[in-house]
């Protein structure tokens, strides 16, 4: 039996429900963050928290649990639905207009591509980005659209070509020995794993630059880079059927810098809360 949170109490997949006037059903209203489990407890915890404050704030919606409640209520639902690591969904729905805020925590086990990801330009840059909205039916379309193309993933593309994120991650450009990636200026989601990856690359040495770059100039030896929380730091094989280059070595020293933060981060949210 799949079983979930909801509003601080563990009940059944099948039997949970919401109120039909919730806005989050009749008008989209409504935040979510994806976080990481290892061994029970969530990675970068305060900084999806963070986020997610962010929007309440500027949606006018209040928290419907503290901190410390969100925090015992995922490692309680990790445990009783016996997903030590996975994924994590914390929902926050607007509720009904004259109600309050929902809270509603699922786990799920994610499986992914071993090898590098074949994925297509979609032109269609999402309304408030920054914001980690229920509304995701750009990245929905673009998604369906590498399907049916054959590819495994999406990078959204504005009228001009340049490239923004991916449909459900950030995008990291390798070129002349660092990274690329597009301004967090409000047409990308300002993502966790893409903060942290800046922050560690340039503490070690690589050099990160924020700017656009186009997809039709895209050259032979340029890599490609996805980052979300569950996922990690992902190469990309092809964009549009153009070949680059899997940067392995560079891949391999960003995947070491982001597992020991991460193990780091499980631990002082143990010390914290657990």
């Amino acid at each position: 039996m799949t079983v979930l949170m909801l509003n601080g109490v563990l009940t059944s997949a099948d039997e949970a429900t919401v109120p039909a006037t919730d806005r989050a059903l009749t008008h989209g209203l409504g935040l979510y963050e994806t976080l990481k489990l290892m061994r029970g407890v969530p990675v970068f915890f305060e900084e999806h928290i963070a986020r997610l404050d962010l929007g309440l704030e500027e949606l006018g919606l209040g928290r419907p649990a503290t901190r410390e409640e969100m925090a015992e209520q995922i490692c309680r639902l990790s445990e009783a639905g016996d997903v030590p690591d996975g994924a994590c969904r914390v929902l926050v729905t607007a509720g009904p207009p004259d109600g309050t805020p929902g809270l509603i925590i699922q786990t799920d086990r994610r499986s992914f591509p071993a090898r590098p990801l074949r994925v297509i330009s979609y032109r269609g840059v999402r309304v408030r980005a920054q914001l980690k909205a229920m509304t995701v039916m750009q990245s929905y379309l673009a998604q369906r659209a590498a399907a049916a193309a054959g590819a495994d993933d999406a990078i959204l593309v504005d009228e001009e070509g340049r490239m923004f994120e991916g449909a459900t991650s950030n995008m990291f450009l390798v070129r002349g020995g660092g990274l690329v990636t597009p301004p967090a200026e409000g047409a990308i989601l300002p993502g966790v794993l893409r903060a942290k990856v800046e922050e560690l690359a340039s503490a070690n040495g690589i050099p990160v630059v924020e700017a656009f770059a186009r997809a039709a100039d895209l050259r032979a030896d340029d890599g490609m880079l996805l980052t979300s929380s569950v996922r990690g730091v992902v190469p990309v094989d092809s964009v549009d059927g153009h070949q680059l280059l899997v940067p392995d070595e560079l891949l391999m020293r960003l995947r070491a810098l982001v597992g020991a933060a991460e193990a780091a981060s499980a631990a002082d949210f143990r010390a914290r809360y657990h």
